[in-house]
C-alpha cells in the first residue's frame, strides 16, 4: 500500500485542531497562480448558477471543452480527456497501464506517480532526475546524476510506463525538447507521461502535445508507437483548485481505453463551464505568470540577502535548504503561513516556497529571517 500523501494543498483537519480559518492562512504551499482565478470565470460561474443548472448532470465526455482543448493544441477532440484534476489522470493511466508492470518514476517528484502505480498493482522504480542524486533510501541531494546517467538506467531497467514531471514538482528544473527526445531514446518502447502542470509558469513553455501523435523520438519527427500522454492542469495556471480540472493529451487509442475505466460525470457542469471560459484568457494568464516570475526573482533575492541559498527554478516555486524541514514548517505555522516540507519528496533538509502577491513575500522574508541562526542541516 502507498504511504498516505502529503501535499500541498490545506489540511482542513490540521486547520481546525489550530483554530485557523482557511482564509486567514497564506499558502506558499500551494504551487497555483495567487493572482487568480480570472475575473472572467469567476463572472461567468455567477451568472450561469442556478437551481437547473446544479440539478442537470454534467456531459460525462466533456466534449465541448475536449473540442476547444483540442483546437488549442491543434488535435482532434478524441485525442483529449478531460479529468477531476491531473491526480485523477494519473490514476486512471496507472490502473490502465500499470497493472502488474513496472514503472519508471524520475524523482524526486510528485507522489501520486508512484501510489497511483502501487494501487493498481504495478512496481514503481524511482529513477534519479538529472542533477540529483540518491543518498539514502528514498532520498535525494543536488548533483551527481548526469542527462546520460538517467538514459542509461531506463535502458537497464526496461519500464513498461515511464512518468516525468516537466518542469518538476518540486525542483523547478525543465528539461528542453533535445534534452526529453535523448532520454525516451533510453526507453523507446514505454508509455511516456509526460507531466506538464505547471509547464506555463516558465518564461519559454514549450509542450511535447506535438508527439502525442506519433512523434517524439528520431529525427523523421515519426515515433515508434502512440507512446505519449501529456498531463495538463488548468487548476495551477488558472487556479481553479476548488473545481479540480484537468485534462491528458494522448493518441485516441490510448484516451478511448481510459475513457472504459473512467467513472461517469467526473468533471461537473461548474468546473467545464470555467474550464471553457478560462480557455479565452490567454492573455490574463500571460500577464499574470509574468509578474509572478518577477514576484519569484524578488522573493529569492530577498531570502538570500537573509542568509539563506535558494535552488535556481523556472516556475512559481523553488526549493530552499533550511536543514530541518519539518521543524521551519511548524514554526511558519505559528505566524499563519504555510511552505511545504519536503520530507515526502525524500528532501528533509529543503521546503518548497510558491511565490505569492509581494506583501505577502514580504511578510513570509520578515518572519524567516528570524530563523536564519538555526542550523543549516538537519539534526542526525
Amino acid at each position: 500500500m502507498p504511504t498516505t500523501s502529503i501535499h500541498g494543498t490545506p489540511d482542513y483537519a490540521e486547520l481546525d485542531a489550530l483554530g485557523l480559518d482557511p482564509s486567514e492562512v497564506i499558502y506558499f504551499s500551494s504551487n497555483i497562480n495567487p493572482y487568480g482565478p480570472p475575473a472572467a470565470v469567476v463572472e461567468a460561474v455567477q451568472k450561469e448558477i442556478s437551481r437547473s443548472f446544479l440539478a442537470r448532470y454534467p456531459d460525462s465526455r466533456s466534449q465541448r471543452l475536449r473540442e476547444k482543448i483540442g483546437a488549442y493544441h491543434g488535435l482532434p477532440a478524441d485525442a483529449v480527456l478531460v479529468g477531476n484534476g491531473t491526480a485523477d489522470l494519473i490514476w486512471l493511466l496507472a490502473h490502465a497501464y500499470g497493472n502488474n508492470r513496472q514503472a519508471a518514476i524520475l524523482s524526486p517528484t510528485f507522489s501520486e506517480y508512484a501510489d497511483g502505480v502501487i494501487m493498481a498493482g504495478g512496481h514503481p522504480i524511482h529513477l534519479a532526475l538529472p542533477g540529483w542524486h540518491r543518498i539514502r533510501r528514498r532520498s535525494y541531494a543536488p548533483g551527481g546524476t548526469t542527462l546520460a546517467q538517467t538514459r542509461k538506467a531506463l535502458e537497464t531497467s526496461s519500464p513498461w510506463l515511464v512518468f516525468i514531471c516537466n518542469p518538476n514538482n518540486p525542483t523547478g528544473e525543465y528539461l528542453s525538447p533535445g534534452e526529453l527526445r535523448y532520454l525516451w531514446e533510453g526507453a523507446p518502447n514505454a508509455l511516456w507521461v509526460i507531466d506538464e502542470a505547471y509547464a506555463e509558469f516558465t518564461e519559454d513553455p514549450w509542450s511535447a502535445a506535438q508527439w502525442v501523435m506519433g512523434a517524439g523520438n528520431g529525427s523523421s519527427g515519426r515515433a515508434r508507437r502512440p507512446g505519449c500522454v501529456v498531463l495538463r492542469s488548468m487548476t495551477k495556471d488558472f487556479a481553479l483548485g476548488g473545481l479540480r480540472l484537468g485534462y491528458l493529451l494522448a493518441a485516441p487509442s490510448i484516451v478511448e481505453r481510459l475513457q472504459q475505466v473512467q467513472p461517469p460525470w467526473s468533471v461537473n457542469n461548474v468546473a467545464q463551464l470555467a474550464g471553457l471560459v478560462a480557455l479565452d484568457e490567454m492573455r490574463w494568464r500571460e500577464e499574470t505568470t509574468a509578474r509572478l516570475r518577477k514576484d519569484v526573482y524578488q522573493l529569492q533575492e530577498d531570502l538570500r540577502a537573509s542568509g539563506y541559498a535558494p535552488l535556481p527554478t523556472t516556475v512559481n516555486y523553488f526549493l530552499l535548504p533550511v536543514g530541518d524541514a519539518s521543524s521551519i514548517r511548524d514554526r511558519l505555522v505559528e505566524s499563519r503561513m504555510f511552505v511545504r516540507d519536503c520530507t515526502s519528496f525524500g528532501l528533509p533538509e529543503h521546503i518548497r516556497i510558491a511565490a505569492r502577491p509581494p506583501e505577502e513575500n514580504a511578510s513570509l522574508v520578515e518572519t524567516m529571517s528570524s530563523f536564519a541562526h538555526l542550523p543549516t542541516r538537519r539534526p542526525d
